[in-house]
């Protein structure tokens, strides 16, 4: 049986599943299987999978695409090893980030997951002088990379997702317990959500060892309608939220993008209330949404009895900050859905 069991799933990804595959099978410990699950691909995917001679990769194709979380979920069934390792088809594995993850957790016993550092690139010369791109490496890259030590991932864990998923080993027997959920997207989300959750500890090797691949088509970047990522974090969070969203205070959303227009509907739909919007840019002041006012920042923060639900990815940095330089209390003045 395998020490480690790299789980990766792919669609359609004749571009870059090549190289990712020789980035795991060059790691430096070598005693591991490579669980690879095809979501049924239309393209030549599996057949640049099957001309790697290597007996580590253990192939699985889906008869019918079934998306992300559940092609995962079947990919961990067939796991027999100690721990997991998270891959994905299109990033990049430095040769001893399984040798680092195996030893922290073979010499931390409490730890049950053990995330790394990231670096994003892009082989798009266009999208790397897009401001999409500088964007995540000089905002989300510096976020992610910030958050290391068990009690910032405790912490922050409930208000976004702070642990790389491609990133993270995990003990086979807690990755099993937990599993992912059937989600096209925001399965990674929920599987670390719920591992916090259940009081498992989480650590971080300091060190870069996961290029992560930033494309001008990837999911994130295309996606459009991200109804099934904003209703499947309220679940998630509901019961850890519901107290907040039902005190006495007057409720504002924090945003009024596609996530925040959508988190508005599901708590409408829920038979939830709010006073209206925040919005840091001076175009959108004044102007209403599901006939409520969108508030400028300075304004809305002047008001009493208030409590703010943050739905603004782009925003959460600035946000965060300017909560705790006043003062607000997690929970009690503030909530972050995203």
């Amino acid at each position: 049986m395998p020490q480690i069991s790299a789980l990766a799933s792919t669609y359609n990804g004749t571009e870059f599943v090549a190289e990712t595959i020789e980035s795991i099978l060059n790691q430096t410990f070598e005693d591991f299987e490579f669980i690879i699950v095809d979501d049924c691909s239309t393209d030549d995917t599996a057949e640049i999978i099957r001309s790697f001679n290597d007996d580590r990769i253990k192939l699985f194709v889906l008869d019918k695409n079934v998306g992300v979380g559940a092609a995962l979920s079947y990919g961990l069934t067939k796991v027999t090893s100690k721990y997991v390792a998270k891959v994905d088809s299109d990033d990049l594995y430095v040769p001893d980030r399984f040798q680092k993850q195996k030893d922290f957790l073979d010499n931390n016993p409490d730890v049950d997951l053990v995330k790394s550092l990231i670096e994003y690139f892009t082989d798009d010369t266009t999208l790397r002088k897009s401001e999409r791109y500088e964007y995540t490496k000089m905002v989300n890259e510096v976020d992610l990379n910030s958050v290391v030590t068990p009690e910032q991932i405790r912490e922050e864990l409930y208000m976004w997702c702070c642990v790389p998923h491609n990133s993270i080993m995990v003990r086979t027997e807690v990755m099993k317990k937990v599993g992912y959920d059937n989600l096209r997207q925001g399965e990674d989300y929920k599987l670390v959500y719920m591992i916090n959750k259940a009081g498992h500890k989480m650590d971080t090797i300091r060190e870069k060892l996961v290029k992560f691949r930033l494309r001008g088509d990837s999911i994130t970047g295309l996606m459009n309608d991200q109804s099934e990522i904003i209703n499947g974090t309220y679940d998630m969070k509901i019961d850890d939220m519901a107290g907040f969203l039902n005190n006495d205070k007057k409720l504002f959303i924090w945003g009024t993008g596609n996530q925040a227009q959508l988190a508005s509907e599901r708590l409408l739909k829920e038979g939830y209330e709010f006073a209206g919007f925040i919005d840091r840019l001076p175009e959108k002041v004044g102007k209403e949404l599901y006939g409520k006012r969108i508030y400028g920042q300075e304004e809305a923060l002047s008001f009493n009895n208030k409590k703010i639900l943050l739905c603004a990815q782009p925003a959460r940095t600035i946000a965060l900050k300017l909560f705790k330089e006043i003062g607000y209390k997690y929970k009690e003045d503030y909530y972050v859905f995203l």
